[in-house]
């Protein structure tokens, strides 16, 4: 009788042990896929947006500009970014969330300019720096609020030309520990035309320029890409400052303001003999000069293109120094009511310089530019040139030598998977149909064995 048990024992361990073997893969399969999932509801939550979202760049812009780097497919960028352009018209903030090669502006802040309101003899007075600070300090909080990981702060020619610089930059990172970068007048072309670029550019040759408030950038491009790229230290505040007396500049004034714009583009490469017909525009000027257009009547407000002629008649709709001329630009741009003249005018003599056609409002910001290439330098940055190639070698010589010793490996691998997973039914028998099934058999078999044993001592 006992070796029929040892017997039936024996039966039931090899059982158990075939049906773990084939179960081993299936077990797997099923946990494989339920990380899957878990995975995959990640990604759902990860991709979940607003509907009030603007998006300024769909995958295919975005990923152009950060797959021009070779470590594009290994460090991604994403996270939510702030972008903070001090400038002289105004001190902006931009925050957005870079996901998946795409790029949403989730919040658009501006306060006034220090610098206008702010500067004695071409220094920022220590009222305007604690201004400065506060903004900031404000911009900070935002930014913090709305889980900012990466931020960046420059200034254009707002502290290029003021003396006091330093101080101010010094001030600001004693007191906030946030450094400004002053940048170039060539890089903040860049950094428009970056803007633009992918979305808004719509002719292989053109011109584009950026109004602002203390220069303008210009940059002629051909087949796309930027040939000549120059800064200009005029802009609709300076020239204000300069050459203005009143409210609105008089004939006289308007003389010297178009004069002083024609004397600085003939220092330039950029040759006007041939008309360019396509110019596009980016900054305060170009979208103030857009509202008051469309509050004329003399464009529509989905309209992109107009004749650059039509320039022309804006400046002369609000010439004169009257009340009603400056009240058509407080209904509109009420801080723009003693620069945007000038800014015209500006505008208006590069459009008739080179022979301008058509005039392209865009719809790209300075802040976007810089945030662009901020994403391409965190794509391309802390990666060794070839590093791959470097490695082929020692690669390939050791691949033979390691060969055997991946297939034990792979074989060690494949037969401890099996156990473990054995082990798993084993132990918890009721997640496998089949182990529960054997022992269920395995549990009638012994108690029919018992009762005929109890019936033949009977």
């Amino acid at each position: 009788m006992k070796s029929r048990y040892s017997c039936l024992l024996i039966v039931f361990i090899l059982l158990i042990l075939t049906i773990s073997s084939v179960a081993a893969k299936d077990l797997n399969d099923t946990d494989s896929g339920m990380i899957s999932q878990d995975l995959n509801q990640s990604v759902i939550l990860d991709n979940s947006y607003g509907d009030d979202e603007t998006i300024l760049a769909s995958n295919s812009n975005v990923s152009e500009l950060i797959s021009e780097s070779p470590s594009a497919q290994n460090n991604k960028p994403e996270g939510i970014y702030g972008i903070v352009n001090f400038g002289s018209n105004g001190i902006s903030l931009s925050i957005y969330d870079v996901h998946d090669n795409e790029v949403t502006k989730k919040i658009s802040l501006s306060e006034s300019s220090v610098i206008s309101s702010h500067t004695q003899n071409n220094m920022l007075t220590p009222e305007g720096i604690e201004k400065l600070i506060s903004i900031l300090e404000n911009y900070s909080e935002v930014m913090k609020s709305n889980g900012v990981i990466k931020k960046y702060v420059f200034a254009t020619a707002s502290l290029r030309k003021i003396d006091n610089s330093d101080e101010a930059l010094t001030a600001v990172k004693n007191r906030l520990g946030i450094d400004i970068d002053i940048i170039s007048g060539d890089k903040e072309a860049e950094f428009g035309f970056k803007a633009i670029k992918s979305k808004d550019i719509t002719t292989d040759n053109g011109l584009f320029i950026d109004v602002g408030g203390g220069s303008f950038e210009i940059i002629y491009f051909v087949n796309g890409e930027p040939l000549i790229t120059a800064s200009i230290p005029l802009g609709s505040n300076s020239a204000y400052n300069e050459y203005v007396s009143g409210t609105f500049p008089n004939e006289t004034e308007r003389l010297n303001i178009q004069n002083s714009t024609l004397n600085e583009l003939k220092k330039l490469d950029i040759k006007n003999t041939s008309p360019i017909y396509d110019l596009f525009g980016i900054g305060g000027t170009v979208y103030a000069s857009k509202m008051m257009l469309i509050s004329l009547g003399f464009m529509n407000e989905d309209e992109t293109v107009i004749p650059a002629s039509m320039l022309g008649k804006l400046l002369d709709n609000i010439k004169n120094d009257t009340e009603e001329n400056r009240q058509k630009i407080i209904d509109v741009v009420p801080d723009r009511l003693y620069n945007l003249i000038p800014g015209i005018i500006i505008f208006k003599t590069i459009l008739e310089y080179y022979n301008v056609k058509n005039l392209h409002f865009c719809q790209g910001w300075l802040d976007d530019g810089a945030l662009f290439e901020l994403l391409e330098n965190e794509s391309s940055k802390d990666v060794p040139a070839d590093s791959s190639l470097e490695n082929e070698s020692s690669n390939n010589s050791s691949k033979d030598m390691s060969a055997d010793s991946s297939l034990e490996n792979e074989h060690f691998n494949i037969i401890s998977e099996t156990v473990n997973t054995s082990s798993k039914i084993i132990s918890h028998p009721t997640g496998n149909p089949i182990a529960m099934l054997v022992l269920v058999l395995f549990s009638l078999i012994v108690s029919y064995s018992k009762k005929n044993e109890y019936v033949h001592q009977q």
